[in-house]
């Protein structure tokens, strides 16, 4: 478990530009090094299962290591497993909330992925979060030569992995770097992505600061569940962590107009973010011009190039 110190962050945050550039290189290199694993024994691992927890940067990394593949002139199919959930009306009894695997129409995603290997043109589904039902269709061509990417928070899940094992390399995705406090406490990373939600959540779905945190609590729940038991089927691990960005989502929280008034100091204390605030309100803000269009970074304060 990488850890670094809330006075490095304030060191390295004299340069900004360089300190940014610095980090998208480090992650830069996480994402080749993925890719090259990938490659390594893609004739028999045709597959790319991709995981890890909410918040995680889960979609950015696919998009990226789609990007960096295909700049080597590999042809790659993305699937989202989120797609692939069920209507609300045909989920079975297990499906007791979002972060059950059984939510995921497991039958059809696995058959997309084998439709596409036998190079045959499929119509893979998107889902409508706000019906709560498959909201359309849209065409992908498969090819012998392709490498299929699926990403989604049960993608190791032995219901789905257990299908493709074979012939599927792991990747677990999450941030893992601590953060150690001017006081010494730990800032651990499932805090870190309850920030980089809080943001996400306000400007795309609405949600109050409140709500997310809230919500946090049960997503946790089922990541300890449905999603770390089944780590061990990565062989390839990616922090998604950049050492600047405390400084972008310190920015982007303060200027929530709703933030001052949700959280405050009790409710912090209530559901342990007060460690995490004491960060945010400890590093310099920084600027997102500084910040590519292609970072993870941006999935989470908007801006990105890629689409969500």
């Amino acid at each position: 478990m990488r850890v670094i110190d809330l006075e490095n962050i304030n060191y390295a945050m004299r340069s900004e530009t360089q300190f940014v550039l610095r980090c998208e290189e480090v992650f830069h290199d996480k994402i080749s090094a993925a890719a090259a694993a990938i490659l390594a024994n893609r004739d028999t691992k045709p597959f790319v299962a991709l995981t890890g927890p909410s918040g995680s940067g889960k979609t950015t990394t696919a998009m990226r290591l789609q990007e960096y593949l295909e700049n080597l002139g590999v042809r790659i199919c993305l699937l989202s497993m989120d797609n692939f959930f069920l209507p609300l009306d045909q989920r079975p009894p297990e499906a007791t909330d979002w972060e059950s695997p059984y939510c995921v129409n497991v039958d059809l995603l696995v058959s997309t992925i084998s439709q596409l290997t036998e190079e045959r043109e499929v119509q893979v589904p998107w889902y409508d979060f706000k019906t709560g039902n498959t909201g359309g269709y849209r065409t992908m061509q498969g090819h012998k030569d392709a490498l299929i990417i699926a990403e989604g928070i049960h993608m190791l899940n032995p219901l789905i992995f257990d299908k493709i094992r074979d012939a599927a390399n792991g990747v677990y995705v999450a941030p893992r770097t601590r953060i150690i406090t001017n006081d010494d406490k730990i800032v651990r990373p499932e805090q870190l992505r309850v920030a980089r939600r809080m943001i996400r959540d306000y400007h795309t779905r609405g949600h109050s600061l409140r709500d997310t945190v809230v919500r946090a609590e049960s997503v946790d729940r089922g990541e300890v569940n449905y999603i770390l038991p089944h780590k061990k089927n990565a062989e390839i691990h990616i922090d998604t962590f950049h050492d600047y960005e405390p400084c972008i989502l310190a920015k982007y929280l303060y200027a929530l107009p709703a933030f001052q008034q949700e959280m405050d100091a009790e409710f912090l204390e209530q559901h342990g973010l007060t460690d995490l605030m004491k960060v945010m309100a400890g590093v310099p803000p920084l600027q997102t011009p500084y910040v590519p269009r292609n970072s993870l970074i941006r999935e989470f304060v908007g801006g990105s190039c890629y689409f969500y």
